[in-house]
């Protein structure tokens, strides 16, 4: 699906109060591999932005800090390819690429894909489901849903464990909904 229909899609999920208000963007720029950037504004102030870029070079220091840490060396020749790719120390090497990715995700640094992947398939879910979803992309995003009423937003229960993203856009509900937020001294950001 185009950019341009999920942007219309989703823009029309947003409550009333956040119309014009939040707008989605992406691009792609036009130098090596076609890298892209996505980024949600409220009253034209970026609140969230994905950038392949910055999200390379920050998992690519991060990645090389947990190597030197943990001393993991790189994968031994062998001509048999599955030989290599079984190998303990590829598996070692793959795992600090996920954590350092994980990491990264938990700071709100992603990579384009991160949002717009989510982003692509929320029209297709229920706002329970959006609400309870593993991704905090789609659980931030189900904060300024239509279908969010507001007795079931001052009816929300977060653990300090929620993904700062998802109390930012919380927190931004609540404000132009008038809702009293219970949450807003340990969720700043």
């Amino acid at each position: 699906m185009q950019w341009s229909k999920t942007k219309a899609i989703l823009e029309g999920f947003l409550c009333e109060k956040l119309k014009k208000r939040i707008q989605l963007h992406a691009t792609v720029y036009r130098i090596q591999d076609s890298p892209g950037r996505v980024w949600i504004t409220f009253d034209k102030k970026e609140i969230l932005s994905a950038s392949d870029l910055t999200f390379a070079v920050k998992h690519g220091r991060l990645y090389e800090q947990m190597k030197a840490e943990a001393n993991l060396s790189g994968i031994p020749y062998n001509q048999n390819w599955e030989v290599m790719f079984q190998s303990k120390e590829r598996q070692a090497l793959v795992g600090a690429s996920d954590h350092a990715e994980e990491i990264l995700m938990r700071q709100s640094i992603f990579e384009s894909y991160h949002l717009y992947a989510p982003l692509m398939n929320y029209s297709h879910l229920s706002i329970e489901e959006a609400l309870k979803s593993e991704n905090s992309i789609i659980r931030a995003f189900s904060m300024f849903d239509k279908r969010l009423g507001k007795r079931t937003l001052k009816k929300l229960y977060f653990t300090e464990g929620t993904h700062p993203l998802v109390m930012k856009f919380y927190n931004i509900r609540c404000a132009v909904e008038g809702v009293q937020n219970v949450f807003l001294s340990w969720a700043k950001g």
